[in-house]
């Protein structure tokens, strides 16, 4: 399929694309090659699949502005775990899953290339896989030290975790989109990153991988 360079999405879409690459001519054990982007863009055993940014009709109206509930920005991140988790154990899900959807571990790495596409993406107002440097989320997880068969990554923008897990899995079933990230069965890890712009809106990025 072929590999595509996604351009920014402006804010104001509560969830933007998604990137699944899986390098099927590596060994379980075996790390990507330090030129990760070079040998992505030329197609060496990528597969990439992307799914249209939906829209989400209705203000976005925020919980609590400035307030010590929305503080502690780790707790949020925990939070959106949970969410996470729970949709893959949901029976609702199982014709999606199989039921082999296991509750996915915290991978430390993951979660703070996460934090700082969130960051990246909450400080100049835009959803995108790629930082400022252009950089993929195939590049950012392998600078973290993360040996994986397979990552995929999830960005979304609304004033809770959980109003953004729900229009994540508000997608057509049995498909190459965000809600088929959460549940697939292929990823044992995950980092989430969740960053706060001045205006109360949380940026948040799903960094998903199945580790060897």
């Amino acid at each position: 399929m072929k590999l595509n360079r996604w351009k920014a999405v402006p804010a104001g879409f509560a969830a933007a694309l998604v990137i699944l690459v899986k390098c099927s001519n590596l060994p379980a054990a075996a790390k990507p090659a330090p030129a990760a982007k070079q040998a992505v863009d030329r197609r060496d055993g990528a597969l990439v699949a992307t799914a249209a940014a939906p829209q989400f009709p209705g203000p976005l109206t925020s919980p609590c502005p400035d307030s010590a509930p929305c503080a502690d920005i780790e707790l949020v991140e925990r939070q959106m775990l949970e969410l996470v988790n729970a949709d893959r154990l949901d029976p609702a899900n199982r014709a999606e899953t199989g039921g082999g959807a296991k509750p996915l571990k915290w991978d430390p790495r993951l979660t703070r290339a996460a934090r700082a596409q969130s960051e990246g993406m909450a400080a100049r107002s835009i959803l995108s896989h790629y930082d400022p440097n252009g950089d993929s989320p195939v590049e950012r997880i392998y600078r973290a030290g993360v040996q994986w068969v397979a990552v995929g990554e999830n960005i979304a923008q609304d004033f809770t975790v959980a109003a953004a897990e729900s229009a994540l899995m508000n997608e057509p079933r049995f498909q190459e989109n965000h809600r088929g990230n959460i549940l697939s069965k292929k990823f044992n890890a995950i980092g989430i990153g969740v960053a706060r712009a001045p205006n109360g809106r949380l940026y948040i990025t799903q960094d998903f991988a199945e580790e060897p």
